[in-house]
């Protein structure tokens, strides 16, 4: 008997894939934001990713006054956003991996978590300290207007992950049927959602009920993905899944899940810098922020004898 979405197997290893996609999906906000600021000229010495507040990409800026100028539009501001975006567009429709589920969900989880948490959930907890912030102070742009775009184009991508994933139901009779098709995206998607919240709530961070309706207008875009669109066939059936695959993907997502909530835990009320450099004075650590150097700090060179 060939699996499908639907399948047992297939669904529980889908959830421990989801464990491990979802916190690496919000990391990558922070890591473009970091990868921005080198390529315009600044320094990357660490991270932030606290669950319940925007992820930051912790930096020297290359000046001053680096915040407002073109380059910090794209490389900085828009650098976390416009990578969730590139993700949950281009990994479903070009992404080629190898023939076996877990690939499979991985693609649809990475692309599903970007769509939800990169442009439904993030965008509005960076308006006070974020994104938008930056945005509407130096660029003028309307928080309100960037949370609505952030989430409107979260709602078309994330329709691209749900049809590749329910192209597999055409190894069931009858084929992706639009009851299985909700089926898939309710089963696939709700379940890693309802896991981030609970984490967040657990961990103390406030919710927003902004950035909860945002994400929750994103699911909602799958659901209608599921309903309207009938997907083609995938070119090549997804071979079978062994029990102990799924197994030890479970237990290696809890792990890692678990990780990812310590890091993204509220330390004093703020989240915590990971910093592998050395702050300098354009650095955009956030005030109150917990600091854990992932690196020793270099001791300070003597001078030569004389």
């Amino acid at each position: 008997m060939r699996l499908n979405p639907l399948s047992p197997r297939v669904l529980l290893l889908s959830w421990g894939v989801a464990l491990v996609a979802w916190p690496l999906a919000w990391l990558l906000l922070a890591v473009a934001q970091g990868v921005g600021t080198v390529i315009a000229g600044g320094g990357w010495i660490g991270f932030a990713a606290p669950m319940g507040i925007h992820p930051w990409g912790l930096v020297n800026e290359p000046s001053i006054a680096f915040a407002d100028t073109r380059a910090a539009l794209l490389l900085y501001w828009l650098a976390p956003p416009l990578a969730a975006l590139a993700v949950a567009a281009l990994l479903p429709p070009l992404l080629p991996v190898p023939p076996s589920w877990v690939s499979e969900v991985a693609v649809f989880q990475l692309a599903t978590a970007s769509a939800v948490l990169g442009l439904g959930w993030a965008p509005s907890l960076g308006v006070v300290d974020g994104p938008a912030a930056g945005l509407a102070r130096f660029w003028g742009v309307s928080p309100t207007l960037f949370v609505v775009v952030a989430a409107v184009l979260g709602v078309g991508v994330v329709q691209l992950a749900i049809a590749r994933l329910t192209g597999h139901l055409w190894t069931e009779p009858g084929g992706p049927r639009r009851w299985r098709r909700l089926q898939v995206a309710l089963a696939h998607t709700l379940v890693p959602a309802a896991a981030w919240g609970i984490a967040v709530i657990a961990q103390g961070w406030a919710i927003s009920p902004v950035a909860a309706l945002a994400a929750a207008v994103v699911l909602a875009g799958s659901l209608f993905g599921a309903w309207w669109w009938i997907p083609s066939s995938p070119l090549h059936p997804r071979p079978h899944l062994r029990w102990r695959t799924t197994v030890v993907v479970g237990a290696l997502g809890v792990v890692i899940f678990v990780v990812a909530a310590w890091a993204g835990a509220p330390r004093r009320g703020h989240g915590t810098a990971f910093v592998w450099g050395v702050p300098g004075e354009t650095n955009n650590v956030r005030p109150g922020m917990a600091v854990v150097r992932l690196t020793p700090l270099r001791a300070p060179k003597r001078p030569p004898a004389r």
